[in-house]
């Protein structure tokens, strides 16, 4: 009996353990009796009490492995050798940045319909939006848009949530006509993993945002400034091609723009989405 409990134990510890290895994006130590938090660029967020451990071991920009419960609480962390990232200068797919209007709904919850949904059970959101959009501008020429919601430290932190960003690809659709004769257009969020069709910006977010209030569209550099205030959320948006908040950043940091999609970013994402590399 002692040994099937041991074996139980066990079983029960491994599915609720994880081991990640994933490159830092920022940390935030935290104030009085508050947690440190790490912020992988996966999106994930980990949570422990030991400061002295994240201000020395977890660097920002430096490659970790993890070990994390089923709360997101950091159980060990130790570095990594670097690793070889995608080559953003190889992008032999060039695109217009203006982006398609659908006709109607029906014309969008059709392309919705046939995303892809092969995706690996654990893949990231940056990865699934990338293979999506990607996917649809090869079979229909469609040119989208992607929109970040970035959770603030205040919302993190308030609900103990275990991300600091999410991303799907977003397409406009026409929805009738003005006075003047002009159409009216409307966003529509393409989320296929966490949706069953098309849905306005706010009816999206409100999937993640427990308070249900609204996420301001602004800036990446605005979200920074700002992740500490009264605010739970924002949008950002972007051109198809940008692929994680590093991107943004750099568009809006160092005016890096991104006018196509790299073959090797593309690659990536394939890899992680099905965990194989398939085109």
């Amino acid at each position: 009996m002692k040994v099937l409990f041991i074996i139980t134990a066990l079983f029960a510890f491994s599915a609720h353990a994880r081991v990640l290895e994933e490159r830092i994006e920022s940390v935030d130590l935290g104030k009085g009796a508050q947690e440190a938090l790490i912020f992988l660029e996966s999106g994930e967020v980990i949570y422990t009490h030991d400061r002295e451990l994240v201000a020395t071991e977890a660097l920002p920009g430096s490659r970790v492995r993890i070990d994390i419960d089923n709360k997101h609480n950091l159980k060990a962390i130790s570095s990594l050798p670097d690793e070889e990232v995608p080559d953003e200068s190889e992008a032999p797919f060039t695109e217009s940045l203006a982006p398609t209007v659908l006709d109607n709904y029906d014309a969008a919850y059709k392309i919705f319909r046939g995303m892809n949904t092969s995706w690996y059970n654990k893949s990231e959101c940056t990865d699934r939006a990338q293979v999506w959009t990607y996917e649809d501008w090869k079979r229909r020429g469609l040119i989208s848009q992607k929109i970040f919601m970035f959770f603030t430290q205040t919302y993190i932190r308030r609900y103990r949530y275990h991300w600091w960003f999410h991303v799907t690809p977003t397409v406009l659709v026409k929805k009738g006509t003005n006075e003047d004769g002009s159409p009216i257009i409307e966003e529509m969020m393409m989320d296929r993993r966490y949706s069953r069709g098309p849905l306005g910006r706010k009816t999206w977010s409100d999937i993640f945002i427990r308070s249900k209030k609204s996420c301001p569209v602004t800036t990446y550099r605005h979200y920074r400034e700002n992740k500490y205030g009264e605010e739970h959320c924002f949008h950002v948006k972007s051109a198809m091609y940008y692929r994680l908040p590093l991107h943004v950043r750099a568009l809006e940091d160092q005016g890096r723009v991104k006018t196509r999609f790299s073959t090797s970013e593309v690659n990536f994402s394939y890899r992680a989405f099905r965990r194989r590399n398939v085109k």
